[in-house]
């Protein structure tokens, strides 16, 4: 009797057991399915964030690429010295009107050639005066402008060729003024031996192969100074990059 009392209570106790493992296993399995439909909704939602980036980066336009030109380094300008020669050239020519003139006008107040009589005025108002004057002015500038920053040797010979051109444009042009075109040639002819043996002829001839002597030295001078400012610039170039 006791025996069967205490096999029933057994069994009990084996099916309440039972019946708690299997409450417990139901609510794992509950919470095992709410656990799978919030990775499901979190695998979801990442899909969705993914979709939506992925169209934004395809919706961003991609630059073109671009060369990018890189500018070598380049060598010193080599400066020049033509504007101080223009400019010296007009003081030179300053220089050579004001001389000219004094020299005309102690010709005409003391030797008084024929070939010269006028007042002093007007000699000054004469092509006699302005024309050498305009004639050393042109030549000058062209040579100053042609040999730069030469030396002083370049002036030695090129007052030879001012002076010379100085006196045969000048007497070509008084020529010119008293209406040689329209002579016979033994007028012209006549005309161009008093015009060559005119002291102004022959005075701004000399005087000007000595002006643009003179002042073609300081203008040379400064040539020098111009040269040898572009060659330290250029020895600084190549120090600086030559290696590159």
């Amino acid at each position: 009797m006791n025996a069967n009392a205490e096999a029933a209570k057994n069994e009990d106790a084996l099916e309440a057991t039972a019946d708690k493992i299997e409450s417990a296993a139901e609510g794992v399995k509950e919470a095992t399915g709410d656990v799978t439909a919030a990775v499901s909704e979190v695998s979801a939602s990442g899909a969705e964030v993914a979709d939506a980036a992925q169209a934004t980066v395809e919706q961003v336009p991609v630059p073109a690429p671009q060369t990018v030109y890189v500018q070598a380094p380049q060598p010193p300008a080599q400066k020049g010295n033509r504007g101080f020669g223009i400019l010296f050239a007009f003081i030179a020519t300053l220089a050579f009107a004001a001389v000219f003139a004094g020299i005309g006008a102690l010709i005409i107040t003391f030797m008084r050639p024929a070939s010269l009589d006028v007042p002093v005025l007007g000699f000054l108002m004469s092509p006699y005066f302005y024309v050498p004057v305009l004639v050393f002015l042109v030549l000058t500038i062209l040579w100053a402008l042609l040999v730069n920053r030469a030396g002083w040797w370049a002036w030695v010979l090129g007052s030879i060729l001012i002076g010379v051109l100085t006196y045969i444009l000048s007497v070509g042009l008084f020529l010119v003024f008293a209406g040689g075109l329209g002579m016979s040639p033994e007028k012209q002819s006549a005309a161009l031996t008093f015009l060559a043996l005119n002291p102004a002829s022959i005075i701004a001839g000399v005087l000007a192969r000595e002006t643009s002597l003179w002042f073609g030295g300081a203008i040379a001078k400064r040539g020098r100074k111009v040269r040898e400012r572009n060659y330290a610039a250029w020895q600084a170039f190549q120090q600086e990059h030559g290696a590159n």
